[in-house]
């Protein structure tokens, strides 16, 4: 779950944040597609603590998304209500080639989700007592509460080993069946020294009724920089004024429009 290019900054507008997924390195790609019962969908952050948690195992009228700044620790500090989000995810080359993806035009971002905050926690352990046990992972099938709440001494939220790219101590990334239970608790605990940071729980934004969703690789809308005005994207992020926000949420929900019948159920 380490930030990809990415991080918040104070202001106004919608919050452009990358994070890395399941397309975002075609080792990982290929695992996931090789191994779906586990990682049922491709478009959510690949760590075992997912920040965001976009809850995609709820149906779409009780999903409860949660983002609580793991990965951008300090970054995160300042999470509001009214906050909008806007998360993409970058595309491998390889991954592109093997979706048929045109990869001349430099780097491709799927567009994900739009999320915006509706409630905050001053911590995470504050934010856990507001959920009920049940399945937020595809492993283990009921967690108490969303993987992304990292501050019990074990790792009770978070996604199997199975289900997470794990980094070792040296940063090294593991695939599931390299990486070992020590790897995937060290890494969890990384995590919790951040538990004191607020959490986050949002609302999917919708456009003509449909959610701003789209964890589909088949599906989710093909951005370049060009949709955010060409700026290089970093560790800081990038904020867009609404002009630009509007069109790229409006592909997120169009996706879930199937012959022109709603379908925002993507799960």
């Amino acid at each position: 779950m380490e930030a990809d290019e990415t991080t918040t900054v104070s202001g106004a507008g919608t919050r452009l944040l990358t994070f890395q997924t399941w397309v975002t390195d075609v080792r990982w790609y290929e695992y996931a597609v090789a191994h779906l019962d586990p990682v049922p969908f491709l478009l959510i952050d690949r760590s075992p603590c997912q920040d965001p948690f976009f809850d995609p195992l709820a149906d779409p009228q009780h999903r409860r998304p949660v983002i609580s700044g793991l990965c951008r620790g300090r970054a995160m500090r300042n999470l509001k209500v009214g906050d909008r989000f806007m998360y993409i995810t970058r595309i491998a080359h390889g991954v592109a080639g093997q979706l048929g993806l045109a990869t001349s035009k430099g780097n491709l971002y799927f567009a994900v989700a739009a999320l915006r905050v509706v409630n905050v926690w001053q911590s995470h352990q504050a934010a856990s007592a507001n959920f009920q046990p049940r399945r937020y992972v595809a492993l283990p099938t009921e967690t108490p509460y969303p993987p992304n709440l990292a501050f019990e001494p074990n790792p009770v939220a978070s996604a199997a080993k199975e289900c997470s790219i794990i980094h070792d101590e040296n940063d090294k990334w593991h695939l599931p069946d390299d990486a070992t239970d020590r790897m995937w608790t060290r890494q969890y605990l990384g995590y919790r020294t951040r538990s004191r940071l607020r959490a986050a729980e949002c609302v999917i934004e919708s456009e003509d009724g449909l959610d701003c969703l789209q964890l589909d690789v088949t599906r989710a809308p093909v951005i370049t920089p060009d949709w955010w005005g060409g700026a290089q994207m970093n560790v800081t992020g990038k904020r867009i004024p609404e002009a630009l926000a509007a069109p790229i949420r409006k592909e997120i929900a169009q996706s879930n429009n199937v012959l022109g019948v709603a379908d925002a159920d993507i799960s």
